[in-house]
């Protein structure tokens, strides 16, 4: 008995140990880089700002608390809202299990399997919690202030402990699922991708469907309704035992409820670390497999004309035998989707948004797929490309000729045809050489963002390694691509009503600063590479 308790202490020292230095290490990295610090700086004041716009919903919360009349429902709503925030930092870590730093092996053979898993648990855990704490920091003072006290407060965030607690270790649990179908599930990548892709979407179609007609009605506040996807009785029950001392009914179902988040929650969390401990141990899609080699494909004659379009054609040939290297434009993905949510309540407008969604889709994605990373992704072979070019121009182009072709693909092989069923011949035309623009000014665009904030470093992002571009980067281009867009189909709507004259001048100097921005991007990156320091790059 003594010894296992010897040896379960060491395991939990190992653990916080590991994951000490794992996040005093990230707290340095960031410390030491300035643009690690300003990224970390602008998303703490996001976190903190954003939850400023629901500052008089969460004062109006707590005077309701301490007036008597207790929000049950709102609070049942609230730890839904939880339960999916830890569902999501527990499916990320769980999915994403990066090496330990670059001494991986070491770490593995020095401290027990048990204590490697533990704390990489812990540090994913208060990663992906850094942005979420000061919010609802930030949501529980507004609740204070309404309150006039801070028991309000207090016993909210007290329950929602165990909600998070429990959407934590099961979002864990089916990343750590995920992770392994998706390593040992020999099939393509791109049906893999596809699966994923499919899943993200009928996911966020089944939740909207289902969360829309209570949020229409206002039923999600009413007790017995939080909505179909959870029901709204065991929830609200637990709701009202967190309020007892405010005078709320305390049910034998919430007594129930709260004992089980209590005891399944550290339940939930030994089942993850044994899974994780098995996955490290067998090393499941570790190094061991032998990957398939396949044979090298000639050029097609449409892209063996010059230098740079052979080498579009090795990208794109890249990006067909792995979209994973299109990893990272998945919060792109998540973002369209959120945009997207009105064609739910209105299926017609797929006709009206869809040909300029699939036009300004089709420019971010040129943009984002190869140019918003071009020196680190490239980190590798770096020193080669440098010396052994006579000039860095065709490799720059050859990135942009690749992103071109799949915007194309998707802003005039989809959004073309798509506007032939809703828009006059006239409005497709201007639509298809609108595309033609953006997709231009986007490739030009990211290539210079890309090479202002290059990252070299390796880190593991939807279960792929490699240096990813800067998240902050790829979202601001997301969203700036967005407004572009809507500028210029503004621009065309305009052009081809009775103001023809003053939306074709416009439309001139639209094209005028989009063309010296996206010439300016791809000036500044021949520039930039040729003025890198292979030292401190």
């Amino acid at each position: 008995m003594t010894g296992t308790k010897r040896s379960s202490e060491g395991t939990f020292r190992a653990a916080w140990t590991l994951a000490r230095v794992e996040l005093l290490t990230t707290v340095r990295n960031v410390r030491g880089n300035l643009r690690q610090t300003v990224g970390t700086g602008f998303m703490l004041l996001m976190a903190v700002g954003f939850p400023l716009l629901l500052w008089g919903e969460a004062t109006g919360f707590g005077r309701a608390a301490a007036s008597g009349a207790l929000p049950i429902g709102t609070l049942a709503a609230s730890y839904l809202g939880v339960v999916f925030a830890g569902g999501y930092v527990g499916f990320v870590g769980g999915f994403n299990q990066s090496r330990v730093g670059v001494v991986g092996p070491l770490i593995r053979t020095s401290i027990p399997p048990a204590a490697v898993s533990l704390g990489r648990f812990v540090t994913r855990t208060m990663e992906g919690l850094a942005g979420l704490v000061p919010a609802g920091v930030v949501l529980l003072a507004g609740v204070g202030v309404g309150a006039g006290s801070p028991l309000v407060p207090v016993l909210v965030g007290i329950g929602s402990l165990p909600v998070a607690a429990i959407g934590l270790v099961a979002g864990r649990l089916v990343g750590d699922g995920a992770r392994y179908v998706n390593e040992r599930v020999q099939v393509s990548l791109w049906i893999r991708a596809t699966v994923f892709v499919g899943l993200i979407i009928a996911i966020f179609v089944g939740t909207q469907a289902a969360l829309a007609p209570m949020f229409e009605d206002g039923s999600y506040l009413k007790p017995g309704s939080i909505g179909s996807i959870l029901p709204g009785g065991p929830l609200q029950a637990y709701a009202s035992l967190v309020f007892a001392p405010l005078g709320a009914t305390i049910e034998a179902l919430g007594i129930v409820i709260s004992a089980a988040l209590l005891v399944i929650a550290p339940l939930g969390l030994v089942a993850a670390i044994r899974v994780e401990t098995h996955m490290l141990v067998r090393d499941v899609g570790g190094d061991g497999r032998t990957p398939r080699i396949e044979g090298t494909d000639d050029v097609p004659r449409v892209f063996d004309l010059t230098p740079a379009s052979r080498i579009a054609w090795r990208y794109l040939l890249r990006t067909r035998r792995d979209p994973r290297t299109l990893a990272h434009l998945t919060p792109v993905l998540f973002g369209a989707l959120g945009m997207s949510g009105t064609a739910l309540e209105d299926p017609h407008t797929l006709l009206t948004i869809g040909p300029p969604g699939m036009v300004i889709a089709g420019s971010i994605l040129a943009g984002g797929a190869f140019c918003l990373n071009p020196l680190g992704d490239d980190r590798d072979q770096l020193s080669l490309l440098l010396t052994s070019v006579p000039a860095i121009g065709p490799l720059l182009r050859g990135r942009m000729l690749a992103g071109i072709v799949l915007g194309l693909v998707v802003g005039i092989g989809v959004g073309t045809p798509l506007g032939l069923v809703e828009y006059s011949p006239a409005f497709v035309l201007g639509q298809s050489l609108l595309a033609v623009l953006l997709v231009v000014a986007g490739v030009g665009t990211a290539l210079g963002l890309g090479a202002a904030v290059p990252k070299f470093e390796r880190r593991e992002y939807m279960s792929v390694e490699r240096a990813h571009p800067s998240l902050l980067i790829t979202i601001a281009f997301f969203m700036g691509g967005m407004a572009v867009g809507a500028i210029g189909f503004g621009l065309l709507w305009l052009t081809l009503t009775e103001y023809a004259l003053e939306g074709v001048g416009l439309l001139a100097g639209y094209t005028i600063v989009l063309g010296v921005i996206a010439a300016g991007g791809y000036w500044y990156a021949t520039r930039r590479f040729r003025d890198i320091d292979l030292d401190r790059p």
